[in-house]
């Protein structure tokens, strides 16, 4: 059974390294369904172990956290989030399990060792392809960056995985009992690994790799010096020179990726950066919402909208929907409770680990150390880079948490009877395993059906590209596991379609998909601003207006001060606009004023967040209104209205418009016997006519100049009648 479990457990690691390296959950499914079957071979081991248990302090602390986690995440305020993280949890926690079920089962071991290597090795190999061709990805279609990141999309993440598989196979190297040629051969990888991570130019995997192998370095000295090695004395002589070769390794190491990223040699530079400090500002700003439980799962990804700050924090455009940090995300998250828990559950382990090190016998022949030590230094050195990426988000590398804390926490004695406190352990612990398998199982067959629906539209090398293949494949994953995103991309398909349509767009089938589309997504994510602005842009462009205009309310509220990126504002601004020209060509002014108000003050709001960014639309609402309500004659409103429009970018068309209307208050003056006010109005009028090349939307030269015309021939007659105009104020 050790056996069958450890290559379950090999097969799911190599699974969601290959397939599910991501953040979408359903492409974890074939990985979870591996670990699920490890998990379920690993029961019986459970009950036929005679190894000592963990501390009872220890094994309360990680049901606490487990258990703290996995409620937070039950109630998350957005379910499809909480089951990602609870999926995530569990893979952490069944792996846990395996590891501690297989333990000191030579052959279970050995294929577990084997296949952190080949791992290992087959990820060098990608990067080493994709050092010289960034295009080449093994199993996608593409990815994102040009870096080396192996299997995973993203450097950070390739880098992360590279640093956890090379300290484990690091730990065999220095302690494990493998022969000669293996050994060298494991030295190889491990030197190929570390180097991996260097051309991968991520700084924070750097650092995480300076880490780990300084950690690797020190425990080995404590190992050796337990058991009497006689290379003890040269490496104790040896301290001050590793911990200059790490730093010198670690500043090396940032000095080329800032010169390769961006044409600095000063590795010290990459402190000054802003967007993640201000990242940090805005995930402690969303802690205080919540300081003691947190906002549920992923809620950083919808509280960090309001309080975002585009003139500080830029446009948002690459705004991330995890924190860099996975201390502030578990805080944002699960509270100051889940990440205190968290911390004291990780630095128990390590001490155990180190105790049950230092404690072991020096003539003991398994490979006890060599595991504790490799899962220890990959666990300091993982966990280094978690505070500049989120990469305990990402199936992969949750598994390799449990491993590390499994081998970390390996036993260092045998129990010859069992007794009480063990059989209330197994039976907790199988207990836990039984809810793990169950649900790994479960979603891991619904992930499967999902991955393979969507795989030719999404990831095949030769993509499905048409609309109805999208909407096929969609359609079926939403079938098997809805998610608010199937239903977006869904619905905007179907737009597309209905727009294509020969017949009126409004009036087809597929637009009512479209609308109910959007209201599911926004019913699954109820939190997420751009869900709730297409929809509300959708029913829009139907004339829903009353609909839309609740829907953009909601976003607007949802987007909090993010408007440079979502622009909902801008958008509610456009659709009052559409209406209020509606009402004034329907005959209704005084309605479409009332409209255009709105869109007024929208407009401004979307202005003050991106200056001079929709200056046409801005220009058009300001000349518009000030045309409604010169229809009502209300002719100094009007006036200021143009005004106030000639001020903004582009808006110096609305110079005709006053022209046109102190054409008409110079008349209203003439008739009122005011020869003098309507001399000085229409000489403002022919000044403010001729201000401008430019000229409003609807106006051609030859009414311009036919309106000179009258204009000079009007004056001429007046100051030929020796009126004097009014002195201007």
């Amino acid at each position: 059974m050790s056996v069958i479990s450890s290559v379950f457990l090999v097969l799911a690691l190599v699974l969601a390294v290959t397939i599910g390296p991501q953040t979408r959950s359903w492409t974890w499914g074939p990985a979870m369904i591996a670990l699920s079957l490890a998990t379920l071979t690993s029961l019986p081991l459970i009950w036929m172990r005679k190894k000592a248990p963990l501390p009872l302090g220890l094994v309360a602390l990680a049901v606490a956290t487990a258990g703290w986690f996995a409620v937070r995440a039950a109630v998350s305020p957005v379910p499809e989030c909480g089951q990602a993280d609870l999926l995530l949890l569990a893979s952490a926690v069944a792996s846990f399990l395996v590891i501690r079920a297989i333990e000191g089962n030579g052959v279970a071991e050995r294929i577990l060792s084997w296949g952190f290597a080949l791992l290992l090795l087959a990820s060098v190999v990608v990067a080493g392809i994709q050092f010289y061709h960034p295009e080449f990805t093994p199993i996608f279609n593409s990815r994102g960056v040009k870096l080396p990141s192996g299997f995973y999309g993203h450097y950070n993440e390739g880098a992360n995985f590279v640093i956890a598989a090379s300290l484990l196979v690091a730990g065999a190297v220095l302690f494990g009992k493998h022969a000669t040629a293996t050994r060298i051969f494991f030295g190889l990888l491990v030197i190929a690994g570390f180097a991996v991570v260097f051309i991968s130019r991520s700084r924070g995997g750097i650092l995480g790799a300076s880490i780990g192998l300084g950690a690797l370095a020190i425990i080995a000295i404590v190992i050796a010096k337990r058991q009497n090695s006689r290379w003890f004395a040269r490496a104790i002589i040896a301290i001050p020179i590793i911990g200059a070769a790490v730093v010198a390794l670690l500043l090396t190491g940032w000095q080329g990726a800032q010169q390769y990223r961006f044409g600095s040699d000063n590795a010290l530079s990459l402190l000054d950066n802003d967007i993640r400090l201000y990242m940090a500002g805005i995930a402690v700003s969303c802690i205080g919402l919540h300081p003691w439980g947190g906002g549920g799962s992923r809620s950083y990804s919808w509280e960090c909208y309001r309080f975002w700050d585009s003139s500080s924090h830029g446009y948002g455009q690459a705004k991330p929907d995890l924190v860099h940090n996975e201390l502030l995300q578990a805080t944002t998250d699960y509270g100051l409770l889940g990440v205190g828990l968290l911390l004291t559950l990780s630095v128990a382990i390590i001490i155990t680990s180190i105790v049950r090190t230092c404690a072991s016998d020096p003539a003991d022949r398994s490979n006890s150390n060599a595991w504790r030590i490799g899962g220890l230094a990959a666990f300091l050195g993982v966990f280094t880079q978690s505070n500049f990426s989120f990469v305990f988000h990402i199936f992969p590398q949750t598994i390799l948490l449990g491993v590390f804390f499994g081998l970390a926490a390996r036993s260092s004695s045998q129990l010859s009877v069992e007794n009480a406190s063990q059989l209330a352990s197994k039976l907790l612990v199988t207990g836990v395993a039984v809810l793990c398998f169950a649900a790994l199982g479960f979603y891991g067959m619904k992930g499967t059906q999902v991955t393979m629906a969507l795989w030719p539209t999404m990831f095949s090398k030769t993509l499905l590209t048409s609309s109805a293949a999208r909407i096929d494949g969609l359609s079926l994953a939403i079938r098997i596991w809805p998610q608010s995103l199937f239903y977006q991309e869904r619905a905007t398909l179907y737009t597309e379609a209905a727009k294509d349509s020969e017949e009126d767009w409004s009036k087809t089938d597929e637009v009512k998909r479209a609308v109910l589309d959007y209201s599911t997504a926004r019913i699954l994510h109820p939190y997420d601003p751009a869900i709730t602005l297409n929809e509300a842009l959708l029913l829009s462009g139907l004339q829903r207006d009353r609909e839309a205009e609740d829907s953009f309310r909601k976003s607007i509220d949802l987007q909090g001060g993010m408007e440079s990126l979502f622009a909902g504002h801008y958008h509610f601004a456009n659709h009052l606009f559409q209406k209020g020209m509606r009402e004034y060509l329907g005959g209704d002014p005084s309605k479409s004023i009332i409209t255009l108000g709105q869109a007024q003050s929208e407009i401004e709001a979307a202005s003050a967040k991106m200056p001079n960014k929709g200056a046409p639309l801005r220009v058009a609402i300001h000349e518009s209104l000030g045309a409604a309500v010169e229809e009502t004659k209300d002719y100094e409103r009007a006036l200021g209205t143009y005004n106030f429009a000639v001020t903004i970018l582009g808006g110096q068309t609305a110079h005709y418009r006053a022209g046109a209307l102190l054409g008409k208050m110079a008349v209203q003056a003439w008739t009122e016997r005011r020869p003098s006010d309507a001399l000085a109005l229409f000489i403002e009028a022919k000044n403010r006519a001729t201000a401008h090349g430019d000229l409003p939307t609807g106006v051609t030269n030859a009414q311009r100049t036919e309106y000179l015309t009258y204009l000079d021939k009007t004056i001429k007659f007046l100051e030929g009648a020796r009126i004097v105009p009014t002195p201007p104020k």
